[in-house]
Order: structure tokens, then C-alpha cells, then sequence
């Protein structure tokens, strides 16, 4: 029988005073307390994510941490934006790189990101990703707001020194529109939100299960394997629109342009693909799926295990 926790993670307590922490419930429609305790968990959940619990008590640690997260975003995703736009400058010969090798750099420039900055921040680079942490409980509103500004930042400022490292000539005609988004001509719009909201959903799918303390096979190669699933949606669409799975990477070259067309397009329908998928992901499969403990966290974020928890309580932002 599947078990049923009685936790809201976005504040760490119990949902209900009278129900020890580690109890467990059966997952049945007919047990009387069912039906309230659904109740009261998402009720919990949902007030939690607007309890700024990330920045309460803050001293001088809390505020480095805080500080260290906030620029590990920053810089994580000006080097996708750097490294994954000199992909798409042309050759000597005025040729540009084909469609997989631009691919390949974008989704490389990520796992890079994650490699140097996932112990410090989980390096989200994206604000449709901490929406979805969001979603999960496992971040606030507030820091939802203090990653996304970062991650923007860090867009525009990747973006701003590529472009002030590689002379105007060598782009070309492209310049006005360099590493912008794009919705094809033959797709409409809605289409473009609609490809948007399902290439993100999936990754927002496997951001989920990553972070999943169930998943035992995460390890060391969560860089390697959200490289190797970016490329697998990345290159059948990014033909349509752009493909970009992420609003801050949209976001930089649009600011820095002045190219603002169809801009919207990139952040509804990312953002609303990886919240919706993030809710089936926790409501469908972690939440009634039994927990298993296990002594080392092996998540790409930086969230503290309940050892160093225990040992380090009031350090956790």
C-alpha cells in the first residue's frame, strides 16, 4: 500500500500539530482523515512558497550563502549565453556552424554551468526552473524573484561581453538579431507557446527527478545527463522557434537588441510548462511514491541533508 507524508517541504513543518513527523498514512479514498489531510497540505504548501523562510534569521553566513547562491545564477548562465551565442558567429568564410553544433555548444554551456556551480545554488540558470522548484515547495516566492533577477542579469551580462569581444563586422546582417529567438514564419504563435511549454515541460521533468531524494541513480552526472536530454530537445525544435527552454536566455539578447518581437512567447510558455510539469511530477509521482532515506544527498541543488541539518541547524537559506 503507498504511503501517504503529511510534510509541506516549503516550510519544513508538520501539516498537522497533532501527527508525528514520521508518520505515514495509507493512500486510500476511504480513510477518514484523507480528505483533510489533502487539504491541509496544500494549503500549507501553497502558503508556504509566500514565507520568505529563505531569509529569515538572516547573520553574516545566511548572508554570504545567500550572496554566494544569488552569483553563482548570475554567473552560471552568462556563461551559457557567452559560450552558447559564439556557437551561432560565422566562419572565416562567411559560412555559420550547422544546426548540431549549435546544439551541442548550448547544451554543453549547461552542463558546464552545472559542473562549476551546481553544489552552490543547483545552478538553475533558468527562471522556469525555480518556478518549478517553486511549485515543489522547495523554494519561496522570494527566492524565486532573487534567482530570476540574477539569472537575467547574468543573461545580459554573458550576452554584453560576447558582443563587446567580437567585432560587429563578423556578424554581419545577423547583428541586429544575433542569438535572439525566433518563432518560424509557417508556426503561429500559439504553436511556438505550445512547443515552448513541452520541450520545457520534459526538462523540468527530469529537473524534478534529479532532485527526487528517491532517485538513487543521480550521483555525479546530473551535468552529463541534462546535457544529453537538452540536446534531445533542442534539436528537433529548435528548428521552429528557437528553442528556448529558458526566459533569462531569451531575455539577455532581447534587452541588449532592442529585439523584443514575439519575447512574450518565451517566457509564458516555458514558464508555464515547467510549473505544470513540476505539479504532476509531486502531486502524481514523488508525493505517493514511499520515501526512502538515504545518508548522502546526491541532488544537483545545494540543500542540505538532514545530517548536516542536524549539525549546522539556522545555516540553510
Amino acid at each position: 500500500m503507498e504511503d501517504y507524508p503529511v510534510r509541506c517541504p516549503a516550510v519544513g513543518k508538520q501539516v498537522h500539530k497533532d501527527l508525528p513527523s514520521d508518520k505515514m498514512y495509507p493512500l486510500v479514498l476511504t480513510h477518514p482523515n484523507f480528505i483533510n489531510q489533502v487539504i491541509l497540505d496544500n494549503t500549507a504548501a501553497v502558503l508556504g512558497v509566500f514565507e520568505p523562510h529563505e531569509f529569515k534569521n538572516l547573520n553574516t553566513k545566511k548572508v554570504w550563502l545567500l550572496l554566494a547562491k544569488g552569483l553563482a545564477e548570475l554567473c552560471g548562465t552568462a556563461i551559457l549565453l557567452s559560450i552558447g551565442c559564439m556557437s551561432l558567429i560565422s566562419n572565416s568564410a562567411g559560412g555559420v556552424q550547422d544546426h548540431l553544433s549549435v546544439v551541442i555548444s548550448f547544451s554543453f554551456a549547461i552542463a558546464t554551468s552545472i559542473i562549476i556551480f551546481g553544489h552552490i545554488s543547483g545552478s538553475h540558470i533558468n527562471p522556469a526552473l525555480t518556478a518549478a522548484d517553486v511549485v515543489r515547495g522547495e523554494k519561496s516566492i522570494f527566492m524565486f524573484i532573487y534567482y530570476t533577477v540574477m539569472q537575467c542579469f547574468g543573461a545580459f551580462v554573458g550576452y554584453s561581453i560576447l558582443r563587446v569581444l567580437v567585432p560587429n563586422e563578423v556578424l554581419g546582417e545577423k547583428e541586429a538579431g544575433f542569438c535572439c529567438n525566433a518563432v518560424d514564419p509557417r508556426m503561429s504563435t500559439a504553436q511556438a507557446v505550445g512547443v515552448e511549454m513541452l520541450i520545457t515541460g520534459i526538462l523540468s521533468l527530469v529537473f524534478c527527478a534529479v532532485q527526487d531524494t528517491k532517485n538513487p541513480d543521480v550521483g555525479q552526472t546530473v551535468a552529463i545527463k541534462f546535457g544529453v536530454v537538452c540536446v534531445a530537445l533542442l534539436v528537433p525544435a529548435a528548428h521552429f522557434i528557437g528553442s528556448s527552454m529558458n526566459p533569462a536566455r531569451s531575455f539577455g539578447p532581447a534587452l541588449f537588441s532592442r529585439n523584443w518581437k514575439d519575447h512574450w512567447v518565451y517566457w509564458i510558455g516555458p514558464m508555464s510548462g515547467a510549473m505544470i510539469a513540476a505539479y504532476v511530477y509531486t502531486h502524481l509521482f514523488a508525493r505517493h511514491h514511499p520515501s526512502k532515506s538515504r545518508s548522502v544527498s546526491r541532488q544537483p541543488s545545494a540543500r542540505i541533508t538532514l545530517q548536516h541539518q542536524q549539525n549546522h541547524s539556522g545555516d540553510e537559506v
